[in-house]
């Protein structure tokens, strides 16, 4: 069968930026916003701001609203109403009370309310047309029927919806006991092209047809409940909402999410903004989002992930760590700490530019994948002891040097500015064969390919020499560097990892052998095989767990990758494609690049190639660890089951990669809510918010993970030829 080839093509890639008070911008003061152009003009207690292509300065007018209008925008200062051009404002208007709100109808006729009437502006002028109720709000004009005007409706957060009527105008109100509306405390209206009245109330959303039908907008699987506090409505027909658990867009008839932490400073927006490009200002009692898009290639994202890695996150002589912060979501103020998995990680990025090299002969590629590879090689030569490999390594000028555990800490012999971590695990070795393996293949030349021989050599010597433990400096085995029969076969506290660390050795042992050429390699292999059933460990390797624990998973599929590479026998070949099958059936759920595009590589099977490309076009550009709210959401399922083994409930279907948790390939993409709990009431029924799983704390917006979980996958899959660009 040949590989199926997907050219994604173009997608809208989503970013943004937050104004806050540390910028110049007081969110607490903003009482209003609006476009023109791609100019935002911002209303504040404190002053009158104009943001444009990242400069944010103040404007010497003062106002309260704006309104942008028929491609013209005008904002209003207690009773008097201006028309802004370059920066300036023009009185255009006075009024006998406060100006509240503007509405384009459909025939280009402009309505205005102040706290006490409707207004309609004819020859420049406005005129008055009939009184208003109190609290009125909001205004939306479908057209201006001289005879019934009945077409013109007006939003009261006391007095609810109300419609214009008859010859001697009045407003009839449209109650919740007699009529679909919601609610009688109205927030904001607006009409569609087609002439449907759009209701925002403290209720949700309703759409009326102006007679007598209302479809109930909570009848959208997808549209949460709860205020909705604004809405913009484009000339193109796409729809932007502004409600207290986000903002949502409806296009293309799709509902998305741009929710608190990677998108909103708050869960709740007052008010929005949309520029004729679909630039989205989301105002929140704690910043402004500017939410910006463009469109990209696979390629091009990639580009920006390689550059970033380069810049962002290599520490020393090449490791790759996930970034902490010093300021909030700020990827300048952060700075690399050591990890107890450098070498794991550093393999992950280092195949990526393996890969990456491979299909581009780019030489920033090669460079960066052997500046990777030699810092892992490093780890190896540090520890003074033959083929024992160290976690990390830091120096006297990183910031907690000499602190840590100083049982597992060692100080290099011959540089005392330099100290080393023991205590390795079985997640460390994987990085490191498979790193090796894929550079021996697509990068080394002559004399590379002998020394990564030799280390590999000296690693797998080690291994088997200490009865299959990674046998640390003090003479005691590694905590979870094991992979010796007796223990994984016949010791029940080593069930869950029986599958995966057989899978591991049989991998490292196939990795040895193909860049070493010697035969005892194999004849390890076959022993493992025959006398101990580690291929029969393999069959089924992953043990089924209710999706709550992860470690293993980004292990499993690392090693199934060289194993089946490098096994020379087919049918040997089809037993370890039992395992891999039957792991990727049971994790295909998430949506993860990495698990499909192995899969994929490896087998001839469909590999879900297109929701593989859709998840790494949804990857947010920053990487950042934002705090994650879905439970609001009508179009998530809780899944209870992992209640079974003590812990939380969790998403059944994990979300879009845009609005999920976002962690590495070891991390639990299950998680409904992290880091939220100051806003919302937490129901441990209802979501996920377990911090003792494995990578679901910290959701905090100060720290980032690595690259490498969109590197790895894109180039691994343009290698093997499953995405095309």
């Amino acid at each position: 069968m040949k590989k199926y080839t997907l050219n994604f093509g173009e997608f809208k890639q989503f970013d943004k930026v937050f104004l806050t008070a540390e910028k110049g911008i007081d969110p607490a003061s903003v009482t209003s916003v609006a476009f023109c152009g791609e100019a935002l003009y911002i209303a504040t207690v404190k002053g009158t701001f104009e943001y444009n292509n990242g400069n944010l300065k103040k404007l010497s007018f003062s106002a309260e609203k704006f309104f942008a209008a028929d491609g013209k925008l005008y904002s209003a200062n207690g009773n008097n109403l201006y028309a802004i051009k370059n920066g300036k404002a023009k009185k255009i208007a006075e009024f006998d009370s406060p100006v509240v709100d503007m509405s384009v109808a459909l025939d280009k006729s402009l309505w205005l309310i102040t706290e006490d009437s409707l207004f309609l502006s004819e020859n420049d002028e406005f005129k008055a047309v009939v009184g208003l109720p109190s609290e009125t709000v909001c205004v939306a004009a479908l057209d201006n029927k001289a005879k019934y005007a009945e077409t013109v409706y007006v939003g009261s957060t006391v007095e609810g919806l109300l419609s214009m009527k008859g010859k001697r105008r009045h407003w009839a109100e449209l109650l919740p006991d007699n009529t679909g509306v919601m609610s009688r405390k109205i927030n904001c209206l607006q009409i569609d092209a087609l002439g449907h009245l759009w209701v925002g109330s403290d209720e949700g959303l309703n759409i009326y047809d102006g007679r007598n039908y209302w479809f109930n907008g909570n009848d959208f699987y997808s549209v949460p409940s709860g205020s909705f506090n604004d809405m913009f409505f484009a000339a193109d027909g796409k729809k932007y909402f502004a409600t207290n658990t986000g903002l949502i867009t409806l296009v293309e008839g799709k509902i998305s999410y741009f929710s608190y932490g990677a998108w909103l400073m708050h869960p709740t927006v007052t008010k929005l903004a949309v520029s004729d490009k679909g630039t989205i200002a989301a105002v929140t009692p704690r910043g402004i989002s500017i939410i910006t898009s463009k469109y990209m290639t696979l390629a091009e994202k990639a580009k920006h992930f390689d550059d970033l890695t380069v810049k962002y996150f290599t520490r020393n002589e090449g490791y790759q760590v996930d970034r902490l912060l010093r300021k909030y979501g700020d990827l300048d103020s952060g700075w690399l700490p050591n990890s107890d998995n450098d070498g794991l990680f550093t393999g992950l990025y280092c195949a990526s530019q393996c890969f990456r090299y491979a299909v581009t002969k780019d030489e920033e590629a090669r460079k960066n994948a052997k500046r990777a590879v030699e810092a892992m090689i490093k780890l190896t030569e540090v520890t003074g002891k033959s083929g024992f490999t160290a976690r990390a390594t830091r120096y006297s000028d990183d910031e907690y040097f000499g602190t840590g555990n100083r049982e597992e800490w060692h100080v290099c012999k011959d540089n005392p500015d330099c100290e080393w971590l023991g205590e390795t695990s079985s997640d460390e070795m994987t990085g490191h064969y498979f790193a090796y393996g894929v550079y021996y293949d697509l990068v080394a030349d002559k004399k590379e390919k002998k020394k990564i021989a030799e280390v590999v050599k000296k690693i797998t010597d080690h291994i088997i020499e200490n009865n299959f433990h990674l046998c640390d400096v003090d003479g005691v085995p590694t905590t979870w560097a094991n992979w010796e029969p007796d223990l994984l076969n016949n010791d029940d506290r080593w069930y869950f990892e029986r599958g995966t660390n057989s899978l591991e050795i049989l991998s490292f042992l196939k990795t040895t052998y193909h860049v070493t050429g010697d035969e005892k390699y194999n004849q390890v292999f076959d022993m493992l095989i025959q006398k101990h059933h580690y291929a029969m460990n393999c069959m089924q390797y992953k043990v089924e767990d209710f999706h709550i624990a992860h470690i293993d998973d980004q292990l499993d599929f690392t090693n199934i990758y060289n194993l089946i590479m490098y096994t020379e026998n087919e049918a040997q070949k089809e037993i370890f494609k039992m395992g891999l099958t039957h792991h990727y059936d049971y994790e295909k759920i998430e949506r993860a690049p990495f698990f499909n595009i192995v899969y994929g590589s490896l087998t001839n099977n469909a590999c879900d190639i297109e929701n593989a490309a859709k998840s790494l076009s949804e990857i947010n550009l920053d990487l950042v660890v934002w705090p994650t709210y879905n439970s609001y959401r009508k179009d998530i399922e809780i899944d209870y089951s992992p209640e079974e083994l003590g812990c939380a409930p969790q998403l059944k279907y994990p979300v879009e990669y845009s609005s999920r948790l976002i962690v590495n390939y070891d991390g639990n993409q299950f998680v409904c809510d992290s880091g939220v709990e100051e806003f919302i009431e937490i129901n441990k029924k209802s979501a996920n918010r377990a911090a003792a799983l494995p990578c679901t704390s910290g959701a905090n917006g100060m720290r980032t993970v690595m690259p490498y979980i969109y590197l790895l996958p894109y180039w691994m899959g343009r290698y093997n030829g499953l995405l095309g660009d």
